[in-house]
């Protein structure tokens, strides 16, 4: 039988896809007070991939920067537009609604969007974290078009995309979107049902789900190990940020160090991070990176610290969850491993934990 998400499971949800954001995503409370105001006692259809009669998805969500979502809020009826140009370009009917990206905001947007226009949503996503790129959709690196796709918002203004490569079609995006005052709604190409296991990620909300339930009891928690076991995770560090160090660089993206000395001894990590916490190094030392997701949390609470917020003196854990099987496939990890973000270092692979 579907599930059916309802107001009960908001806050499962938002802690779940501010966990699989990495740091990123943006700000996951003010989304979730969104969606309980569009549920209003309502429930939305969360579908398996074999829950699916077939027919094809939409992947859909907002792009753009995440500080302007939290000052200028959709107003309703931003995605029936963007969805309609797609669907209409492509001459299908969508079946159902999915996720560009399950961590952060994009992770409970869709389900905004799912209650906007009457239809479920399917338990996969492109991404199965947060990450910042158009391009970096797991369609994307299954050599899959992006395009049509369409960007828009509420007062009418609407721009469709087509015949683009992944990169061109994000590198119009971004510089459109200062028109659309800094962040719009998106639809991508559908996808017919049947492919979503090549090409998408499924089992993103479930997952979502369970972590957010577990991460729920961390304040009644003593021990962060074994919270971080009941997450599927490991600690990487307990202790306290020392320095934080940001600087913009060409991409237009900014980015920053982050040095955590561990509690009782003499070990220092230091994080890297972008839009999301990438790559993390013990006394030099790489023991962990995108595509896994690394979590700063608050010490004392397990509040996720996002790389926007965190500061010098934070009493923090560290936690590597791993990331999606899809992004560990020899022909789609180079979308997302530290060289995409500019670091000259390899993966840190499942082989190479320690």
């Amino acid at each position: 039988m579907p599930y059916h998400l309802g107001e009960r499971d908001v806050d499962h949800l938002a802690r779940g896809v501010t966990l699989l954001g990495s740091g990123g995503g943006g700000q996951t409370d003010t989304a979730g007070r969104l969606l309980r105001r569009t549920l209003a006692g309502d429930r939305v259809a969360l579908l398996r991939r074999d829950e699916l009669p077939g027919g094809d998805i939409v992947p859909v969500g907002i792009v753009g920067a995440v500080s302007a979502f939290t000052e200028r809020l959709p107003a309703g009826g931003e995605w029936g537009p963007v969805v309609a140009a797609v669907t209409e370009r492509t001459g299908v009917r969508p079946a159902g609604l999915m996720s560009i990206e399950a961590g952060g905001v994009n992770g409970i947007l869709v389900f905004v969007a799912a209650r906007e226009l009457g239809l479920p949503v399917i338990d996969a996503d492109l991404m199965g974290r947060a990450l910042p790129r158009l391009d970096q959709t797991s369609t994307a690196a299954a050599g899959e078009p992006l395009t049509p796709l369409a960007i828009g918002d509420a007062t009418g203004r609407l721009l469709i995309l087509d015949g683009l490569s992944p990169t061109a079609a994000e590198r119009i995006v971004r510089s459109a979107l200062s028109e659309f005052g800094g962040w719009a709604a998106v639809a991508l190409r559908p996808l017919p049902a049947g492919r979503l296991d090549r090409v998408a990620i499924p089992g993103s909300f479930a997952r979502a789900l369970r972590l957010g339930a577990c991460h729920a009891a961390w304040h009644r928690a003593a021990d962060p190990y074994a919270m971080a076991a009941a997450l599927g995770a490991r600690v990487l560090v307990l202790g306290r940020v020392v320095e934080v160090v940001r600087h913009r660089t060409g991409t237009g993206f900014g980015r920053g160090s982050v040095i955590i000395r561990a509690t009782g001894g003499r070990t220092l990590v230091r994080l890297e991070m972008e839009n999301e916490y990438l790559l993390a190094l013990a006394d030099g030392r790489p023991v962990a990176s995108t595509p896994d997701i690394l979590c700063v949390l608050d010490r004392a609470t397990g509040v996720a610290i996002s790389c926007d917020s965190v500061r010098g003196g934070a009493e923090v854990v560290v936690l590597h969850l791993p990331g999606p099987a899809f992004w560990w496939r020899p022909e789609a990890v180079g979308a997302v491993a530290p060289r995409a973000f500019g670091l000259d270092i390899d993966p840190v692979g499942p082989e190479d934990r320690r």
